[in-house]
């Protein structure tokens, strides 16, 4: 996967909010949009680069409105049982998840990768590398499951 691919992998999921087409439709394609990102997770592989042009404060849109624009976009979407820790089995509490934060908090960090990518192709991946481990890709993992079984 180039890093090109890696991008239109990215931008992939914002088509995806902004189609015009059917709940069903507009699920699937999320789920086939989540997968190809997951996919790009394995091609990043670039080192931090400390003088690469990054800007300091990059513009992002509010948390509630991309809350918002994709509740309406997924109203069948909400919470849903997830695993809180799988490394533990000693775990019996199930934990709750939620469907539009976690697109919600998916969006917006790779919003961050787009808007960098401007700038700089390599910061760009680095983010999208290291926020993908940190904090989204978990968000990601957790509901491609819980898409993959409601379509099931």
């Amino acid at each position: 996967m180039t890093r090109q691919d890696i991008r239109e992998a990215i931008q992939s999921l914002f088509a995806v909010f902004d189609a015009e087409v059917d709940a069903p439709t507009r699920e699937h394609d999320l789920r086939l949009a989540l997968d190809r990102i997951a996919l790009a997770s394995h091609f990043v592989d670039v080192e931090f680069d400390p003088s690469a042009p990054s800007p300091d404060d990059v513009p992002s849109t509010p948390y509630e409105e991309f809350s918002k624009r994709l509740g309406q976009c997924f109203p069948g979407l909400g919470y849903y049982s997830v695993s809180l820790d799988s490394t533990d089995l000693r775990e019996e509490k199930p934990g709750v998840g939620d469907a539009i934060d976690d697109l919600a908090d998916i969006a917006r960090d790779l919003q961050e990768v787009l808007l960098r990518w401007e700038t700089s192709e390599v910061d760009a991946l680095w983010h999208f590398q290291f926020l993908f481990g940190a904090h989204w890709g978990k968000h990601l993992r957790a509901l491609q499951l819980h898409l993959h079984e409601r379509a099931f």
